[in-house]
């Protein structure tokens, strides 16, 4: 009896803060944050803009300090999604991915690779936003080639203005993320 009670106590309080009805999901943002890949720091940076019905450009910045060193890696490619109903959508993308590091022991290396993702983004209640994707890379410096995975919470203070946490397994990051996020509407 008490779950029910506390449930009715949300939802009138999510009522009477005048939380709006969510927003479908866009793929039109900017994009930036922090994270982690194998315990290194890593900040990044990101663009994604409709370009036709379902097709968006998206492209992506990152930078790792290395102990010796430092990675970084720029990813440019194309994207589709497929609206579930209005406040869930599929997504699959594929990115080319440039990767140049430089180690202050064994000198500069750079590699050429790939990125795919399939996934869901979904609304389960106003100002929230869930994501999750399987992706699969082909990159021999930091990324490792295979599949990965991603999961991220996002909190819209604003229709625009939102916040992530999230995490990353064998991808660009490695670990946990915190990222801000400018939706264009």
């Amino acid at each position: 009896m008490a779950i029910y009670k506390t449930l009715l106590a949300a939802t009138l309080l999510a009522g009477c803060c005048g939380l709006a009805q969510a927003e479908p999901v866009s793929y039109d943002y900017v994009q930036g944050g922090l994270g982690d890949t194998d315990g290194n720091n890593t900040v990044f940076a990101g663009i994604s803009k409709t370009i036709a019905l379902n097709v968006y450009a998206l492209g992506n910045f990152y930078s790792t300090d290395l102990d010796h060193g430092n990675v970084n890696y720029l990813e440019g490619g194309l994207g589709f999604n497929k609206p579930l109903d209005n406040r869930t959508s599929l997504f699959i993308n594929g990115q080319l991915l440039y990767a140049e590091a430089s180690d202050h022991y064994h000198g500069d290396s750079n590699d050429l690779g790939a990125i795919g993702r399939v996934g869901l983004r979904l609304i389960p209640a106003p100002r929230f936003e869930l994501e999750g994707a399987v992706a699969l890379s082909s990159n021999n410096l930091l990324v490792n080639d295979g599949l990965g995975l991603d999961v991220s919470g996002r909190y819209f203070f604003t229709p625009e203005l939102s916040g992530a946490l999230g995490y990353s397994s064998n991808t660009e990051l490695d670990g946990v993320f915190a990222s801000v996020r400018y939706t264009l509407r």
